[in-house]
């Protein structure tokens, strides 16, 4: 029988297990930092992994079984090696709450297969290792309690004189002929300079906009520029719906299909603009060049940072612990269980909960929890079931397709971005804007072709300013007529309401346009070699117009219920200008609850 070693360090840190959580439970960057070489992933079954990496002289191959961790506290892994020295090794860290700091525990549990494992082992992992996870942790105990991690990181230099050479030339382009932002290109050029090779593999820009304290679209219309100008490339990543890993990464938009399949879950489903389609930037390769494929780890809690937890409980046996939760929503569900349990986390929730996985399956009513609980897990089953709990939100962090596609400068810069043709993918809930001039025929007549043809291309300058500032593009116009989409129906409200001001106060006759605003789910679709959307929620909000007698605004209820229109119509509409009405659209078997204000 083989011999196992077990070996156990302490370390008090200063940091909180919150602050230490994201560095720490990293083990794809921790493996790394603490010297060992790259991993592949050879296949996945059961969702156990097959994993290799190459030492001298053999490649070691192992199954890896899923990893088990209860945010902010604990995590584990299990791995029987096929070949090589080591027969089996289990980690467990811990993270325990130590005055305001954290005092962490790591344990290693080896059995060596054969006599080179007796002697790598006590060297390997028994020295070598102990000594460079101290490191490790103490390095990110200084992160972690740093109000500015640069401060506490070794100057890198990553970029070749010839790269950086390359780059200030093409910001000078982008400083000259676009509105990129000039501080966003500052803190690119020092992220490239310092950044290591895992942290701009997914440049994503919406982190780096909350971590550069820059607004979000500045930075996100910022990347736009600089791919338009050669300086990053961008991806499109397919995102699973139930572990969030990415199954599918695309250079061209038009390689992406509507549906997909997860090795990891071993489930098919379907691509959603707004939900598991995010777009990411690397640096383009006359820049840095980077292995966008090297990985140290291939699986960790910090690649499901939305589960909260994930534990295996034997038949007939219970697991009690802590964890800590945000408010909002959750679900939890259990291996071999159907369906799931949902969750409110608040102030109000009890301190502790109990969850059973038995043939009677899950309450199907919101259950409220603390939103720092004490869990105990039952399982009732004769089978060991996986526990986990998960946000239901998606990160609000991600620069989804459908957050990019309604950008204009998106619109403008990748005109030829497109999908396959044939595929049409579901995008959620979007704004759609549909105006058209009132009476321009009149117009013409009453002040000739020429000062009326001037008259009506300014209008659509004004609008494309206006749906631009809202962050919203122009879609396609239609003679007079204009298709705009955006993300929230409040910014196509505001967008609309400054162009009729701006038009009455330009030029003799007034102009004014009839508009109607709908919000509701949709799909996109290539329509003449442009991003176009389909559906009913375009249908109706195409026929809203024909109410409007002009310089009026026809809201569906969805947008005159928005919670932020109502606010801004309180604040700005006149007295007794806004009126509800009924209304029948074409292609609907009965009539619709519309709203009608005079601008």
């Amino acid at each position: 029988m083989s011999k196992e070693y077990h070996y156990k360090w302490e370390w008090n840190l200063t940091s909180s297990p919150e602050a230490l959580w994201p560095l720490v439970s990293d083990t794809n960057r921790f493996n790394r930092d603490t010297g060992l070489p790259p991993m592949q992933l050879l296949g996945i079954k059961n969702r156990v992994k097959q994993v290799k990496f190459k030492i001298p002289v053999v490649s070691v191959i192992w199954d890896e079984e899923p990893f088990e961790w209860t945010y902010p506290y604990r995590f584990g892994i299990l791995r029987r090696y096929q070949n090589g020295p080591l027969h089996e090794m289990r980690v467990d860290c811990r993270l325990d709450p130590f005055g305001a700091g954290t005092h962490l525990i790591y344990e290693v549990w080896a059995k060596a297969r054969n006599a080179l494992g007796d002697m790598a082992i006590p060297f390997v992992i028994g020295f070598y290792s102990a000594k460079q996870f101290g490191k490790a942790f103490k390095l990110y105990d200084r992160i972690a309690s740093s109000p500015d991690p640069k401060l506490v990181l070794p100057p890198k230099r990553n970029l070749s004189s010839s790269g950086q050479a390359r780059y200030r030339l093409l910001r000078e382009r982008l400083a000259l002929g676009t509105d990129a932002d000039p501080k966003v290109l500052e803190h690119l050029l020092e992220y490239f300079q310092n950044a290591d090779d895992l942290s701009i593999q997914r440049m994503r820009p919406y982190v780096l906009a909350d971590h550069w304290k820059r607004p979000r679209r500045a930075v996100l219309e910022t990347f736009l520029y600089a791919t338009r100008e050669g300086i990053l490339d961008m991806y499109w990543d397919l995102l699973c719906p139930e572990c969030r890993g990415v199954t599918e990464d695309h250079r061209r938009l038009g390689d992406l299909r509507g549906h997909s399949h997860c090795n990891t879950c071993q489930i098919q489903f379907d691509a959603n603009f707004d939900q598991n389609v995010e777009v990411i930037f690397r640096p383009n390769s006359s820049i840095r060049k980077v292995d966008a494929a090297i990985e140290f780890c291939v699986g960790s809690p910090q690649r499901q940072p939305h589960i909260v937890f994930s534990l295996v409980v034997p038949p007939h046996e219970q697991l009690p612990f802590r964890t800590i939760l945000e408010p909002g929503r959750y679900r939890i569900k259990a291996s071999s269980l159907e369906g799931s349990q949902t969750l409110v986390a608040s102030t109000e929730g009890p301190a502790a909960t109990d969850f059973h996985a038995d043939t009677i399956g899950w309450n199907n009513e919101f259950l409220k929890i603390s939103l720092s609980p004490t869990i105990r897990l039952f399982n009732d089953t004769n089978f060991p079931q996986t526990f986990q709990m998960e946000r239901v939100t998606w990160s609000d962090q991600a620069a989804t397709a459908a957050d990019v596609t309604t950008l204009q400068v998106f619109r403008d810069l990748f005109s030829s971005e497109v999908l396959h043709a044939g595929e049409e993918i579901s995008v959620g809930s979007m704004t759609l804007m549909f105006t058209d001039l009132r009476n321009s025929t009149r117009l013409y007549r009453e002040i000739g072709d020429a000062p009326a043809f001037g008259r009506v291309r300014e209008h659509f300058n004004i609008l494309e300013e206006a749906v631009a500032r809202e962050e919203g593009a122009v879609i396609k116009t239609m003679g007079d007529a204009v298709m705009a989409a955006f993300r929230k129906p409040f910014s196509a409200v505001r967008a609309i309401w400054n162009v009729q001001r701006e038009l009455t106060a330009r030029g003799i006759p007034p102009l004014t346009i009839k508009v109607g605003i709908h919000h509701g789910p949709c799909i996109v679709v290539n329509l003449n070699d442009r991003l176009d959307y389909f559906g009913s929620t375009v249908n109706i909000a195409a026929r809203l117009p024909h109410f409007s007698a002009g310089g009026e605004l026809i809201l569906s209820g969805e947008i005159r219920n928005d919670p932020e229109v109502t606010q801004f119509l309180e604040q700005t509409a006149a007295p007794n200008s806004v009126s509800r009405f009924q209304g029948e659209i074409r292609g609907l078997d009965t009539s619709m609850e519309m709203w009608r204000v005079k601008i």
